[in-house]
């Protein structure tokens, strides 16, 4: 059975219709299997079909049920690193490819829904990186100039520019990106899902793949009702990977995502709050970030909790008080929807691919850049699959590397999030005198 995203998220409400993908109920045959249906996934296994691959995908709800289906709904290109660290780190070649790589995110998830007709309630008008102290000011002035260096048209906004493009007086300064936009999150993951069908692939929701096992010189994976056989399989299933691999799920940290909607703002306050339809998220150490959807309801998300699907109360009615603090003329207009998502951290905040053995891909590690970057990897990795060698995979590939007392990490996680938020709350409250 599909479980549905909670009935409280506004992309589920407002989303197009689910594919028709019954579950897996036979023993069948693949060239490549690719497991889980959120936006890498995906990419993955459209461009694999696309480029004559035998693809089966198994997703064990429905496509873009877990962190693509319930995200801000933010196109954020590039890699949350700058182009200097990347090349720094993984020299000027790979590093390079890389930053390009993430880049050009944006402008492949566009090339996909024009190519693919998906309606998505997509629109382009640029992302504002708004910077919420003095002491952020030069990590993102550096970044403007870093990218302004390799060709691309972004740009810093001053405190008066950031006011009038956002409707919201606390921030100091901002780092346009005009290549950003907005979409609903769930209707692109199940255009893709389409898009992957039209080109070959065989699509199963409501198949989570129980076990993973070696056969011959290939794979046998196994679901509740079925089992494929396969050369090459690919993992992209973030922050829900479970037991499946248990190093690659000891790898993550997951982390909530929290969002509420409000109801459709009036015309006249509508025209003061994002006026240009940009799309914003900001630099303090636990981010705010917000928008406006296609029906003119702000769109405001934040942290919530360490792991898990429950919303707790406590959050949601501290995020709600942020948005009214940081828009108090929307006065009294209620919410009407609120909705989480897990986010796949990784200890050092980096994407991770994994290439342990011949034929066996996995990806891990968006941090909150997935809607335009996970796409981009799939593409990549589909890419590497079909060559069957990691040469000219614009991505480094490490052992996995599995955290130490991982079952530990929810109380150090609170700790670092609280004290992360009583910095932003005294570094704000420092603005204000």
């Amino acid at each position: 059975m599909i479980r549905a995203v909670p009935p409280d998220s506004l992309w589920q409400a407002t989303a197009q219709p689910e594919p028709d993908a019954p579950a897996l109920a036979a023993e069948e045959r693949a060239d490549v299997v690719v497991i889980g249906g959120g936006f890498c996934g995906l990419s993955c296994a459209l461009h694999l079909a696309e480029g004559g691959c035998d693809t089966m995908l198994l997703e064990s709800h429905g496509f873009g049920w877990g962190a693509s289906g319930r995200n801000g709904g933010q196109l954020i290109p590039c890699f949350k690193d700058n182009p200097e660290d990347l090349i720094a780190r993984h020299g000027p070649d790979l590093g390079g490819a890389m930053a390009d790589l993430g880049a050009g995110g944006g402008d492949l998830v566009a090339d996909l829904i024009a190519r693919h007709e998906i309606d998505c309630a997509f629109h382009r008008d640029g992302w504002i990186h708004a910077v919420h102290s003095q002491s952020a000011l030069p990590a993102i002035e550096g970044r403007a100039r870093q990218w302004q260096a390799r060709g691309r048209d972004v740009r810093m906004l001053g405190r008066d520019e950031v006011a009038a493009l956002t409707g919201c007086n606390d921030y100091v300064a901002g780092y346009l990106d005009p290549s950003g936009g907005g979409l609903n999150p769930m209707s692109l993951a199940r255009g893709m899902a389409r898009a992957a069908q039209r080109a070959g692939a065989r699509l199963h929701a409501a198949s989570p793949a129980r076990r993973i096992a070696r056969q011959g010189d290939g794979w046998r994976v196994t679901t509740p009702l079925g089992a494929v056989r396969c050369n090459q399989i690919v993992l992209a299933t973030g922050a829900y990977s479970d037991d499946l691999v248990p190093a690659l799920r000891r790898s993550i940290l997951p982390m909530q995502s929290l969002q509420i909607a409000t109801e459709p703002l009036p015309a006249d306050l509508r025209a003061t709050i994002l006026p240009k339809d940009h799309v914003v998220s900001d630099t303090r150490r636990l981010l705010l970030y917000f928008r406006l959807n296609e029906e003119g309801r702000l769109v405001f998300g934040g942290r919530g909790s360490t792991g898990g699907e429950a919303m707790k109360p406590a959050h949601l009615a501290r995020l709600e008080a942020t948005m009214r603090q940081y828009f108090p003329q929307i006065g009294d207009i209620p919410l009407r929807y609120r909705w989480a998502g897990q986010v796949d951290l990784t200890p050092e905040r980096a994407l991770r691919v994994h290439h342990p053995e011949p034929g066996f891909w996995a990806v891990i590690g968006f941090s909150g850049r997935g809607v335009a970057i996970a796409p981009a990897v799939g593409k990549a990795l589909a890419g590497a699959v079909m060559r069957d060698s990691t040469d000219g995979l614009p991505l480094p590939v490490t052992p996995m590397r599995p955290l130490p007392f991982h079952a530990l990490r929810r109380p150090a996680m609170a700790g670092a999030i609280g004290w992360a938020w009583l910095r932003d709350r005294l570094e704000r409250a420092g603005r204000r005198r």
